[in-house]
């Protein structure tokens, strides 16, 4: 068991400086990591796999690297979604019908960035089964809770991924967004998730769902976590980067547009609209400009990224035709078939109708540098709600308005995205907010997150350990 308290080198820049000046080894990081990931598992079952005894012996190893040989990561224990190859360990999506494959025999080329920058993989994470959907409820593993109460989703798919960070087993976990995947449990859970610019970053070794818009990328339990650590590892691999200034070197003014009416005003919960007016001011007072622009124009983007999504889906997937769809959930199953039915007919509209949502958010983004937007219509519901009471917005279906209804837009235009914990629920569930900002622009919304972080005075706040099974 490791010593370290409750509340100390919580985030991996406090572990990093920590073991870099020799205050803490990798072994205790590890360790800890390890007995939280045992006793948050009963409650949220954030893990779809551990590797205890291989994370160990990689810290032995990281306490033996020589000062000059420190890398970002090195010795920081971190999880991966279930559907990143890792060398040595099966990748199923969390699928039953995936199970048995074998091992992998080489780390997708994201994960080894981070193996390659130091990091220490404690295990993979729960998702929602084969990435097709944003709940995290459907999984050949089984659900997962939020750590912020076990009886609730995290939203999905990367939903083991955002439980880990949020409950502080470990500081760092890569995800994969498609629709929302990395955002919505960033936001339902409580810490900062990014989704690059379509294309930045190789989807190898990664179980694809759409692999127009499939991207992989990082959460993290701060901004700066974040920019300098999380991303960073991973920022040499993509096309067309450029190198973004260092926390303290990035104090540009940005202007922000904050969509009013239309799609962004349309089923949001009364407590997220005033998280999104509340991070509006925050930014506004950090030296930005905030100004509204005209959110009219994206109605029926959910039901368009679905026209893309599952023709894509059904045919990444040639194996599971036939006797071994019979071993895919009835939902994610549902989405294969009607892929199977899209005509080329519709499969061309759909494309000429993405081209136009692009456009939207292009035109948008011409004299501004990021627009402010709910992540999610409301916070985390229940595992078995059916409808939710947005308050002055009326109450609405889970089924029809779902946690990736206003995320999927920003897939359909391949653009980057952040969310940003900015607010809680009376409830006490975490609110999140994202900024989406120009292509290959990761940087600015990533220092726009940190700008936010200052000037809120932001700390992560881990859940009241756990108690009791749910």
């Amino acid at each position: 068991m490791s010593a370290l308290a409750d509340g100390e080198l919580e985030t991996g820049l406090e572990m990093a400086g920590a073991f870099r000046r020799g205050e803490v080894t990798p072994i205790e990081l590890v360790e800890r990591a390890l007995a939280r990931l045992e006793a948050w598992q009963p409650f949220t079952n954030a893990f779809s796999q551990v590797w205890a005894d291989e994370a160990v012996d990689a810290a032995r190893n990281a306490g033996r690297v020589r000062r000059e040989e420190y890398h970002p990561l090195t010795g920081i224990p971190v999880a991966v979604k279930d559907l990143f190859d890792v060398a040595g360990h099966e990748t199923t999506g969390c699928c039953a019908a995936y199970r048995g494959r074998g091992a992998a025999p080489a780390d997708a080329p994201v994960v080894a960035a981070w193996r390659a920058a130091g990091a220490i993989f404690v295990g993979k994470t729960n998702q929602h089964e084969l990435a097709a959907g944003g709940t995290n409820l459907v999984s050949a593993c089984g659900r997962t809770g939020n750590p912020w109460d076990p009886a609730r989703m995290t939203g999905g798919s990367s939903g083991g991924s955002g439980a880990a960070v949020a409950s502080g087993v470990v500081p760092l976990a890569l995800g994969s967004d498609t629709g929302g995947s990395i955002r919505i449990p960033a936001a339902m859970c409580g810490c900062f998730g990014l989704k690059p610019t379509q294309g930045r970053f190789p989807l190898k070794g990664i179980m694809p769902l759409a692999p127009s818009m499939d991207c992989p990328g990082p959460m993290a339990s701060t901004a700066r976590d974040l920019h300098e650590l999380a991303y960073r590892a991973i920022g040499d691999m993509g096309v067309r980067v450029r190198h973004g200034p260092s926390s303290s070197e990035d104090e540009r003014v940005h202007r922000i547009g904050l969509p009013d009416g239309g799609f962004f005003d349309r089923f949001v919960h009364d407590e997220t609209r005033a998280t999104v007016a509340r991070a509006a001011e925050t930014l506004r007072a950090a030296g930005h400009h905030v100004e509204t622009v005209d959110g009219a124009g994206l109605d029926g983007v959910r039901a368009l990224w679905m026209q893309v999504t599952t023709p894509e889906f059904w045919q990444a997937h040639p194996s599971l035709r036939g006797q071994r769809l019979d071993l895919v959930a009835p939902q994610p199953r549902a989405w294969l078939e009607q892929g199977s039915r899209v005509t080329q007919e519709e499969r061309e509209r759909a494309s000429r109708d993405r081209e136009a949502v692009r456009t939207w958010f292009v035109e948008r983004l011409e004299r501004i540098d990021a627009l402010l937007v709910p992540t999610t219509p409301y916070p985390a519901p229940g595992a078995d709600q059916r409808t939710v009471d947005l308050g002055s917005a009326g109450e609405v279906e889970v089924e029809q308005v779902g946690p990736g209804f206003m995320t999927c837009s920003v897939n359909l235009s391949g653009l980057p995205a952040v969310n940003v914990p900015a607010g809680r629920s009376s409830a006490g569930l975490p609110i999140g907010v994202t900024l989406i900002g120009q292509a290959s622009e990761e940087w600015t919304l990533l220092g726009l997150a940190e700008s936010w972080e200052r000037a809120a005075g932001y700390r992560p706040e881990r859940p009241p350990p756990p108690s009791k099974p749910a």
